[in-house]
């Protein structure tokens, strides 16, 4: 896989150019998401880790499954406790902007009221 830098999507909707290295931080909205190691086709190995309260990792991982673009053969989430919540970590290869539009509709559902 050629590293490169691009284009990512903070969680906050707004698109920032990523630094060019091998590894390109973005923090923001409670997370960290990585791009790693984009492939000819466009895709890279991306990673997010999130905090979420425990009632809401339901609601969270539905989205993530509903979302209209499945979800990648090669996809890995955990959570473990992590003070009064859940450390989410998510792992996926897959279009760095699938990924950032799948988690960014994941999270806004969390935000509407029940």
């Amino acid at each position: 896989m050629e590293e490169r830098g691009g284009l990512g999507k903070p969680l906050n909707d707004t698109w920032q150019d990523l630094a060019s290295t091998s590894v390109n931080d973005q923090r923001a909205a409670g997370g960290t998401i990585r791009f790693l190691g984009y492939d000819s086709d466009g895709r890279a190995i991306n990673q997010v880790e999130i905090w979420l309260k425990p009632e809401e990792l339901s609601a969270f991982t539905q989205s993530l499954v509903a979302y209209p673009v499945p979800l990648p053969t090669d996809y890995l989430q955990t959570a473990e406790p992590c003070g009064d919540g859940l450390s989410v970590r998510i792992r996926s290869h897959e279009s760095p902007k699938t990924f950032v539009s799948r988690l960014s509709s994941a999270l806004s559902c969390l935000e509407q009221p029940a």
